[in-house]
């Protein structure tokens, strides 16, 4: 409810709202941006536009309680434009804020997960690198994934299954190889 009231002042041209909406998701389109390109510089310039057409285009959003859907899905689009013929190059996820708590042991072994399965993910095509980082990163619902991407919630469904498959696939062939997660 208070973001609905956030958004509405937004298209009523508060420009405190925007600042609240800003606040509000910027990490988490960061991390989406992040996870879609594989590149941090791409992902900050993605996340820009996005709040800039966000901003440009807020009048266009009827019913504001779709506001997350219709953010990411201009989000996604600009991602993937942007992505489109670059090869992803893996930056540090974590900054050294998150792993000042943690021993060198827990970092070292931690980066190395999360590399493989940011690797994992990125072996998956576009549309199923899409719901996987949607729905486990985001925690988007399957209908907001559905209204964000356009498609059928069916369909939302029938690429997570097969992204979940290719990704069990991917650590199957991986552990094969003698590494342990």
């Amino acid at each position: 409810m208070h973001e609905e009231f956030i958004i509405n002042r937004l298209k009523n041209g508060d420009r405190t709202a925007f600042d609240e909406i800003y606040n509000l998701y910027v990490n988490q389109a960061l991390r989406t941006a992040f996870l879609i390109t594989g590149n941090k510089m791409d992902s900050e310039d993605i996340v820009q536009q996005t709040f800039i057409q966000c901003y440009q285009t807020i009048g266009q959003l009827k019913d504001v309680t779709k506001f997350k859907s219709w953010f990411f899905r201009i989000l996604t689009r600009i991602a993937w434009k942007t992505n489109k013929n670059k090869l992803p190059c893996v930056d540090k996820i974590f900054d050294s804020e998150y792993t000042s708590s943690k021993s060198s042991l827990d970092i070292v072994l931690e980066n190395e997960q999360n590399q493989i399965l940011y690797h994992a993910i990125n072996s998956l095509d576009t549309k199923l690198k899409a719901v996987i980082i949607l729905y486990y990163y985001n925690e988007l619902s399957i209908k907001e994934i559905s209204d964000v991407l356009c498609i059928r919630q069916g369909t939302v469904k029938s690429r997570l299954f097969s992204a979940r498959k290719k990704l069990q696939n991917y650590f199957s062939d991986y552990q094969s190889e003698g590494v342990l997660l």
